[in-house]
């Protein structure tokens, strides 16, 4: 691959000035956001597609895992005010299925309830929403960043904020402004990520146990019917009764942060799911007649760049259940590695027990008011697949909202901010610590 050199230069329109800016609108987004309006700040969040959503929507990613200690949800007050904002779009049929309760939210996820759900609950706490515009660069005044810079069909324009919180997922804003950060394992390899799909037409009062299934999937694996790294099908029940949400397909030894990687793990996991389903219609019991319901907009990714903070923690903190005066938010979600080539690592914490994220690991070393509300926080490879579920990433963009306007409001950075103080208004605010 050659290079060229390219530059230009031009003036760009400032078309917002704002307290906290939340680049990206997934679930560590809309906490960000509605934690920080919440608090009075001038909150705007930007997304590069026309709708929030994240994972939820575009990933297609279904059901919300559990991270629960007796039934009642670690993640609050943002992520089961979204499943009650979710709740009201059911019908009263699939209400009754699917029921809300404000101590433990929801399970089940209907990406489009989920999308208008969020939408709902980022105006409703009063913070502004931009969309269809991608993150292009910043400009930095010092180790600070002034604006950010944004791709739209307009053109280039630029954001003015105080405070910035990064909800990209894979840290953009913050390897735009130079913060360090980590990829992947010990052999430089991030998770498997997965395009995720639904069926309908399912006859499912008589398809075959899941043991029944996976071996049937292992014969056609044999007979070269199936090319895919995965040795098991893994579905769930969707909202809808004859639909099965399948989170099977496998894309190996691909970076989420290589656009040409990305591509082919677009096409890669659409070839996959081309076998799988007509593996199933030809070998399985009950989906004879199973029909593509739907396909994620985007590939799924379990993980990319983890950035460097003022805090890292370690697998160590998952074995020790550690506790922290600082601790922002609680997870006792399992270590939950997808192999790119061995076997899968699931190592489970007690039912009644969790760990805690602290609230340094949300604060960009290298940038002074920039804070991380999404999977890039700074923590391991290992603890990283337990922490990055989307209940979770809620509590960690609520925390990263809450800092961000506290720095405003006291007109010191982020930093600066004790991390005790965070834990101590989130909990004013309804957060399980």
């Amino acid at each position: 691959m050659k290079n060229i050199a390219y530059k230009k230069q031009q003036d760009i329109p400032v078309i917002a000035s704002v307290d906290v800016l939340v680049v990206g609108g997934g679930p560590g987004g809309l906490g960000a956001a509605v934690m920080a309006a919440r608090q009075g700040a001038k909150t705007l969040l930007v997304e590069r597609y026309g709708c929030m959503g994240g994972m939820a929507f575009h990933g297609e990613v279904n059901p919300f895992m559990y991270n629960h200690v007796a039934g009642r949800s670690l993640d609050r007050p943002v992520f089961v005010d979204w499943c009650k904002a979710m709740q009201k779009y059911l019908t009263p049929n699939e209400a009754e299925r699917i029921p809300y309760d404000h101590g433990y939210g929801m399970t089940l996820v209907s990406k489009e309830f989920a999308m208008l759900g969020m939408e709902d609950l980022v105006l409703e706490s009063g913070a502004k929403i931009l969309y269809h515009h991608t993150l292009a660069d910043v400009i930095m005044e010092g180790n600070s960043i002034k604006y950010a810079v944004f791709q739209s069909k307009s053109g280039l324009s630029a954001i003015e904020s105080k405070t910035f919180i990064d909800c990209t997922g894979d840290g953009d804003l913050a390897v735009a402004a130079g913060c360090k950060f980590e990829f992947g394992g010990d052999d430089g390899l991030c998770q498997p990520m997965t395009t995720c799909f639904k069926l309908g037409g399912i006859d499912v009062k008589n398809i075959p146990d899941r043991k029944t299934i996976n071996q049937l999937y292992a014969e056609a694996r044999a007979r070269g019917e199936v090319d895919s790294p995965r040795d098991n099908i893994l579905f769930f029940t969707a909202v809808d009764q004859d639909v099965l949400h399948f989170n099977t397909t496998r894309i190996i030894k691909k970076s989420g942060v290589n656009a040409l990687d990305l591509s082919d793990a677009e096409i890669e996991g659409r070839r996959q799911i081309r076998q799988i389903i007509e593996f199933l219609r030809k070998n399985v019991p009950g989906f004879a007649n199973a029909t593509l319901r739907s396909i994620a907009c985007i590939v799924g990714i379990r993980e990319s760049r983890r950035i460097i903070g003022q805090a890292y923690q370690t697998k160590d903190d998952f074995i020790n259940r550690a506790k922290y005066p600082d601790g922002i938010a609680r997870c006792n979600y399992p270590v939950d590695i997808h192999g790119n080539t061995g076997a899968d690592q699931c190592v489970k914490i007690d039912k009644n027990d969790w760990y805690e994220i602290r609230y340094g690991t949300l604060v960009a070393a290298d940038c002074n008011n920039l804070l991380i509300g999404c999977r890039a926080l700074s923590v391991d490879h290992t603890l990283h697949s337990s922490i990055r579920i989307m209940p979770a990433m809620c509590s960690i963009g609520q925390a990263a909202g809450m800092g961000a306007a506290l720095a405003v409001k006291s007109g010191v950075k982020p930093g600066e901010i004790d991390g005790s103080v965070v834990r101590a208004e989130l909990k004013k605010n309804g957060a399980e610590l």
